[in-house]
């Protein structure tokens, strides 16, 4: 492919001004994060003499579903199948009472 310094082609043009674009976009992306310091904060006018406290975390209850077997209907289960089987996995301490 030969190019004269006047002529480009539309594909190329395409090419050079999407890479630019990329260039630009990434230059732009990075440059806050490249010259801030990891313990700096941007925003100074918020910046507080005392530091934030954390609110305390929050226990969450899990709920069970209507359709789950309790406890007991799952060791009577694991017992009914597990019999004869190996004592590992899903079985490890059903296969005997």
């Amino acid at each position: 492919m030969q190019r004269d310094g006047h002529h480009t082609t539309a594909a190329g043009l395409i090419t050079k001004t999407v890479l630019l674009a990329c260039t630009a976009l990434a230059a732009i992306t990075l440059a806050p994060h490249a010259t801030a310091k990891p313990g700096d904060n941007q925003d100074t006018t918020t910046r507080s003499a005392q530091p934030l406290k954390k609110a305390p975390p929050t226990k969450v209850k899990a709920y069970k579903s209507s359709s789950e077997e309790t406890e007991a209907e799952r060791s009577r289960r694991l017992y009914r199948e597990c019999k004869g089987m190996n004592n590992a996995g899903a079985c490890k301490g059903y296969t005997r009472k």
